[in-house]
C-alpha cells in the first residue's frame, strides 16, 4: 500500500514512531532504563508554542501548564533551510530536554526557574514588532523576558528585566546556558574575555550579552547587583546562527529594533477593534514569516512531515501576497518552480512525483492561483517572466488526455483530494477539488497569458476552464453536484461514488475507522465548499446552502471540543478529529453565504483550541492510541487560511491586472475596520464603518456603491477608501 501523507502509513524512522507514544510506554518501567523527556512530545496537552523568524532562524518557545507538559519557556532554535522533528532542534538535549534553554535567576541563596502557575505569556507589538513577553515569579523578583526577530539577522534578541520586591532588596544574577543539540554540535568555545559561548558543528551557535557578563564553560551570568525595593535592572542577550557577534554589535539593539520596526510596517495590517480577531491576524502574518526559509523552502508540518507539497506552498504564497509578504510569496513561487515541477508541468507532493494515476490534479490549478494572487498583489511579473514556459506546462499539464477527456471536460484519476488513493478504496474517476482549482486555475491562467502576450494559450484556457466548470455543475451524467449539492467524487462510469471499501481493511492501523468500519462514507467532505469560497457557484444559491447544509455533519462528529472533520470519519484511516485548515475552508465559505454564526463558531473554536493563545495550530485535534505515528505538527497552510478570510473575504479586496475591486462583508458584531493594505508599493486605507446608508468616500470625495462593491482603476499612489455598508 502506498505511504500517504497525514496517515499513519508512512514510513518512519523509529524517533518519529516513538515520539507520538505516551513516554510510559516508550520503555518499559525497568528501573535502569533511560525515559525519553516530556518534551520529546510535540502535542502534549496544554503546551502551545510561540513562534518567531525571519527566513534565516526558526525559533519557538515553548509554554506548558504543567511540567508534565513540558519545559515551561523552553526555547528551541532551527534553521528554516533544513527540515527537522522536534528532538532535532539546535537547543535540545537528549536527558533534559528544552531545561537548558531556560532563563535562571538567583538572589537571596536561592535559584529560580520559570514555572506555569506563576507566569504569563503573550504576544506584544511594540512599532508593529512581534514580540513575545514572558513575565514570571522568581522568589519576589518578577521577571519579564522579550523576544523578537530582527529581519535581516540570524538572530534572536532576549531582553531579560528583574525587578526588585518593593519591600526588599535583592542581589540579583541572572543565568543563561548554551547547551547545544549533541547530534549536530561537537566542537564548543568558551571566550571569557568578550564573553562569547560558542558552538560549532552542522552550524554555528553563538550565544553573547550586549552588557558586561562572567563566562563559564557552558553559560554566562550577568550579575546585576544589589537592587534596590522596587528598582529594576536587565541584561540583552543574543543567540545567532552562522552570524557573527560584531554584525550584530555594529547595528546596536536600537538598529535593530528600527529594522524590524521598519520591516513590519511595510506589511498589510488590520484593525478589528477585536482582540481575538486582532490576535489572529497578527500571528498569522509572524507564522508565515518565521516558517518560510529566505529560498522559499516550507516544511507542510512543522516537526512532522519534514517534506514539500506544492499546495501547501501555493496557498501560503497566496496568503503572503495578500498580507504584504511579497519577499516571501516570490520565494515561495521561485522554488515551486525551480524544484518542484519537472519540465512536463508536473508538480510534486511530498517532495516526490506521482505517477499521473494518483498525482495531485488540484496543485497545477493552485499554483496558477498564487501566480497569479502574487502577480496582482506585488505588481511585479518577475517570476512570470522567467519561468513562463514551465508555467504553461503547469497549465497544459492537467488537459492532457489520461486525465481529461474533451467531451466532458472534467480532470479524472484515481487519487483524492486528502491523498487516499486506490489502497484505501479510491476509485478512478473525477474529484470535486480537481476540477474547482482548474477551472479557477486556468482562467487565472488566461490573465496571465494576456499580459504576456501568449493569445494562443490565453483562447485555450479560457475554454477548457468555461468548458471544465460548465460540466462541473451541469453535466448530466458527471457533474459533481447530487441531490442538490456538491459531491466528493464520481466514478468513470458517472456514478456516484458513495463508499470506499480499502482492499484489505485489515491494513489500515487497528482501530482506526477505515479498519473497523462496515461501510465507510465519501461525503460530506470539506473539500467540497471550495466552489463557494472562491465564487465560482453563487454563494447565496441552493446549490451552495445545501452543501454547507452537509457540512453540520463534520462538526464534532465523534469529539465534543469543536472543529470540523475533513471528511466523514468513516472513511478515516487516521485518528478521527477537527482540523482547522478544513475549518476555515468552511468558515470562509459560510462568509459568502451571509451565515455569521457558523464563521464566529469557527474563529472562537481556533481561539480557545489548545495553540490559540499562541497562534500556532496542531494539524489536527484528537487522539492518536495506534502506532506507528508520525508526530502531530504546526501547519503553516492554517495561517494563509486566516490571512485570506479576512482580507479576501471580510475586507473583500480583490485586485485584477488593472481593476481594484472591493466587496466588503461584515461579520456581526463587527462595527469599523481599519486597514492598511499593501498593493504594488502602495499604501491602500481602507476603512469599513457599519451604517445604514450606503456609499463610500475615495481620499474624501464621496460616491455611490453598488450592492455594497466598488471598482476602481488601480491606484497609481496612495489611496484612503472609506465605505459606509
Amino acid at each position: 500500500m502506498k505511504q500517504e501523507r497525514r496517515h499513519f502509513l508512512k514510513t518512519l524512522g523509529t524517533g518519529a514512531v516513538l515520539s507520538s507514544l505516551p513516554v510510559a510506554k516508550i520503555h518499559p518501567a525497568e528501573p535502569d532504563d533511560q525515559l525519553l523527556h516530556q518534551d520529546y512530545q510535540s502535542n502534549n496537552p496544554g503546551t502551545e508554542y510561540y513562534l518567531l523568524g525571519n527566513g534565516l532562524i526558526f525559533a519557538a518557545l515553548q509554554t506548558s501548564k504543567h511540567s508534565e507538559a513540558g519545559t515551561h519557556l523552553g526555547l528551541m532554535i532551527m534553521s528554516p533551510e533544513h527540515f527537522g522533528r522536534k528532538i532535532s532542534t539546535y537547543l535540545y538535549h537528549p536527558e533534559r530536554g528544552l531545561q537548558n534553554s531556560r532563563c535562571q535567576v538567583a538572589h537571596g541563596g536561592m535559584s529560580y526557574h520559570p514555572e506555569p502557575p506563576s507566569s504569563t505569556v503573550r504576544w506584544e507589538y511594540p512599532e508593529g514588532v512581534p514580540t513575545i513577553i514572558a513575565e514570571w515569579n522568581a522568589g519576589g523578583c518578577m521577571v519579564r523576558e522579550e523576544f523578537f526577530c530582527p529581519p535581516d539577522h540570524a538572530a534572536v534578541v532576549r531582553t531579560v528585566s528583574i525587578k526588585a520586591p518593593v519591600t526588599v532588596a535583592s542581589d540579583v544574577r541572572l543565568t543563561l546556558l548554551l547547551y547545544p543539540n549533541l547530534m549536530y554540535f561537537d566542537e564548543y568555545d568558551v571566550d571569557r574575555v568578550n564573553g562569547t559561548l560558542t558552538a560549532k558543528g552542522y552550524k554555528t551557535l553563538r550565544l553573547f550579552c550586549l552588557s558586561p557578563v562572567t563566562t563559564g564553560d557552558r553559560h554566562m551570568t550577568a550579575m546585576l547587583g544589589s537592587l534596590g525595593p522596587g528598582r529594576e535592572q536587565s541584561a540583552t542577550f543574543v543567540l545567532t546562527l552562522d552570524a557573527e557577534r560584531h554584525v550584530i554589535e555594529k547595528a546596536g539593539i536600537g538598529g535593530l529594533k528600527r529594522e524590524a520596526a521598519k520591516y513590519w510596517g511595510g506589511i498589510s495590517s488590520i484593525s478589528f477593534g477585536h482582540s481575538g480577531l486582532d490576535h489572529l491576524y497578527r500571528v498569522s502574518t509572524t507564522g508565515i514569516r518565521s516558517a518560510v526559509s529566505r529560498s522559499g523552502k516550507m516544511d507542510g508540518s512543522i516537526w512532522q512531515y519534514n517534506l514539500e507539497w506544492v499546495r501547501d506552498q501555493s496557498m501560503v504564497a497566496a496568503g503572503s501576497a495578500m498580507a504584504g509578504l511579497n519577499d516571501v510569496s516570490q520565494s515561495i513561487l521561485k522554488r515551486i518552480l525551480d524544484k518542484s515541477v519537472d519540465e512536463s508541468g508536473k508538480t510534486v507532493d511530498a517532495s516526490r512525483h506521482r505517477p499521473p494515476e494518483t498525482i495531485e490534479l488540484d496543485q497545477n490549478g493552485e499554483l496558477l492561483y498564487a501566480l497569479y494572487s502574487h502577480w496582482v498583489w506585488s505588481g511585479n511579473d518577475a517570476v512570470l517572466s522567467d519561468h513562463w514556459p514551465k508555467i504553461k506546462n503547469v497549465a497544459d499539464y492537467v488537459l492532457r488526455p489520461e486525465f481529461c477527456d474533451p467531451s466532458i471536460g472534467l480532470l479524472k484519476n484515481s487519487r483524492e483530494y486528502w491523498e487516499r488513493d486506490p489502497g484505501f478504496g479510491i476509485r478512478e474517476g473525477y474529484e470535486n477539488a480537481y476540477q474547482c482549482w482548474n477551472i479557477l486555475g486556468l482562467n487565472l491562467a488566461s490573465e496571465m497569458a494576456a499580459h504576456m502576450k501568449d493569445t494562443g494559450k490565453r483562447g485555450v484556457w479560457r475554454q477548457a476552464s468555461e468548458r471544465m466548470k460548465k460540466a462541473y455543475v451541469g453535466h448530466p451524467r458527471f457533474s459533481l453536484v447530487n441531490e442538490g449539492k456538491f459531491i466528493k467524487r464520481r466514478l468513470a462510469n458517472g456514478e456516484v461514488q458513495t463508499t470506499m471499501e480499502p482492499p484489505n481493511r485489515n491494513s489500515m492501523p487497528n482501530g482506526m475507522p477505515l479498519n473497523v468500519e462496515s461501510v465507510s462514507y465519501c461525503d460530506p467532505d470539506s473539500s467540497v465548499v471550495l466552489p463557494i469560497a472562491y465564487g465560482i457557484v453563487d454563494p447565496n444559491g441552493d446549490l451552495a446552502s445545501k452543501t454547507l447544509q452537509s457540512m453540520e455533519e463534520l462538526w464534532n462528529q465523534r469529539w465534543k471540543y469543536g472543529g470540523y472533520g475533513r471528511y466523514h470519519v468513516t472513511s478515516e484511516p487516521d485518528s478521527p478529529g477537527s482540523w482547522p485548515f478544513a475549518t476555515l475552508f468552511i468558515a470562509r465559505a459560510y462568509h459568502e453565504a451571509g451565515n455569521n454564526e457558523k464563521v464566529w463558531r469557527a474563529l472562537q473554536w481556533l481561539l480557545g483550541c489548545q495553540g490559540g493563545n499562541s497562534g500556532s495550530w496542531f494539524e489536527f485535534y484528537g487522539e492518536r492510541p495506534t502506532p506507528p505515528l508520525p508526530p502531530v505538527g504546526i501547519v503553516v497552510w492554517t495561517w494563509a487560511e486566516v490571512v485570506a478570510l479576512f482580507i479576501h473575504h471580510v475586507l473583500g479586496v480583490r485586485p485584477s491586472p488593472g481593476t481594484l475591486t472591493l466587496r466588503p462583508r461584515l461579520l456581526s458584531g463587527i462595527d469599523n475596520i481599519k486597514a492598511t493594505l499593501k498593493l504594488r508599493g502602495r499604501n491602500i486605507g481602507v476603512k469599513l464603518v457599519r451604517d445604514k446608508r450606503q456609499f463610500a468616500l475615495i481620499n474624501g470625495k464621496r460616491r455611490p456603491l453598488e450592492q455594497g462593491t466598488m471598482n476602481i482603476p488601480i491606484p497609481e499612489s496612495d489611496v484612503s477608501i472609506e465605505m459606509h455598508l
